[in-house]
């Protein structure tokens, strides 16, 4: 089976848990003997192909003011602009269809779609390709991608919003098959009225390679006097982790460390730093997730936004640590409360603390560190991983006729 799969990004360097899952996947697929072809926007104009790894990858030139994924973050007029020409960007549609046209695939797994806009689930529909839409943020309803505005969670889309998306309810019917990474992903776009009488909907819920992750060894523990909790991740607002600085100040810890790993923009940086002196916690900077699990007891995920499916608690998981993790997002469908981690909710006073408090216990540590290797089986399986999305394939393939295609229409 020949797959196209349609994301903003090529370089996994460039990105974060969205491109770490879309090279697990090709690389699962083609090692299970399918041809994977990748087709992404480029800051450099034009069309063009290269390989990497046995993979066919195409690059297209963004038809838009901007490239997204530069660094230096553009005033505000030229994001504005940016988001009405994405709304619908009939200008990208042209390099989809010569890619089609050329590489003839039997099935489009579409991921993110910034820059390519929701008009590529139209021509997809016009050629004749099924179409499997991977749901990794909230793009298709919230330009920010994270339906999180002024520290809340947004209850429904704002008038932005509404605007900017006004194509995307109707034409994400055209897809084939809608896939959510978590179940509250794919909810949350039903209860909005997207994906409407798309006849396959599915749950598949992220993977990692433990040989590629590092956390294949029997036992992965790095030796140190009284609690290291760990914070592992971008250093941004949503993920909560001033509230996390707080509630561990406030905590009766004196044994315990707090270990902060991760980067972000300057002045998140810098406020988090004036936050405190204490030496009790630690701003590491980026480190290498297989260098810091090792070192920490428990990991803290205490994200404020409805986050997907954060693949730091499996990752955390995966190594044997538990987690401390908020009801939010995707987060309760890896933790199992007072099984292999806690859950509490950021919105109720003191129960933050209350559950580093917990963690503290050696006796409940210990049981929850016995189940949280186990527990984080279905998410290191790739193969079963792979089997999944390989089954889904094929089911929509099948649907819609090779002699369907309409090269060129």
């Amino acid at each position: 089976m020949k797959i196209l799969f349609l994301h903003s990004l090529a370089e996994p360097e460039l990105g974060g848990g969205a491109e770490q899952t879309l090279w697990t996947m090709m690389r699962g697929l083609r090692d299970a003997g399918h041809e994977c072809v990748l087709l992404a926007t480029s800051y450099t104009a034009g069309l063009s192909r290269t390989e990497q790894e046995g993979i066919t990858i195409w690059k297209a030139g963004i038809r838009n003011v901007y490239w997204p994924f530069h660094k230096k973050r553009p005033a505000a007029p030229w994001r504005l602009l940016w988001h009405a020409l994405d709304s619908y960007n009939p200008w990208m549609q042209g390099y989809l269809r010569e890619v089609v046209g050329r590489e003839r695939p039997d099935v489009a797994s579409v991921h993110n779609l910034p820059g390519w806009s929701a008009a590529s689930w139209k021509t997809l529909a016009e050629l004749g390709v099924p179409t499997v839409q991977v749901l990794h943020d909230y793009y298709p309803v919230c330009i920010k991608t994270s339906m999180y505005k002024k520290g809340r969670n947004c209850a429904g889309q704002c008038a932005g919003c509404h605007v900017f998306r006004l194509p995307h309810r109707a034409l994400s019917r055209r897809v084939s098959s809608v896939v959510g990474v978590s179940r509250f992903m794919l909810d949350r776009h039903r209860a909005l009225g997207y994906f409407e009488g798309v006849p396959i909907q599915r749950v598949i819920h992220n993977a990692r390679d433990a040989n590629e992750l590092g956390s294949g060894r029997a036992s992965v523990i790095v030796p140190h006097e009284g609690l290291r909790l760990g914070f592992i991740g971008r250093l941004d607002p949503a993920k909560g982790i001033e509230p996390l600085i707080d509630a561990f100040l406030a905590a009766g810890l004196p044994n315990a460390e707090l270990w902060i790993a991760g980067s972000g923009r300057q002045h998140d940086e810098e406020r988090l730093h004036s936050k405190t002196t204490d030496p009790r916690i630690r701003f590491l900077g980026r480190v290498a997730p297989r260098d810091f699990y090792p070192q920490v007891d428990a990991v803290v995920v205490p994200s404020l936004w409805n986050d997907n499916l954060p693949g730091v608690v499996f990752e955390a998981l995966a190594f044997g640590k538990p987690v401390i993790g908020s009801r939010r997002g995707g987060i309760p469908e890896m933790i199992r409360h007072e099984e292999n981690g806690l859950l509490f909710e950021p919105d109720i006073p003191g129960e933050l603390q209350a559950a580093l408090e917990a963690m503290a216990d050696d006796a409940l540590r210990a049981q929850l560190t016995v189940q949280a290797k186990p527990s984080s089986a279905p998410f290191v399986d790739i193969r079963g991983w792979v089997a999944q999305y390989e089954a889904l394939y094929r089911e929509v393939s099948n649907a819609v006729p090779t002699s369907s295609l309409q090269v060129g229409a």
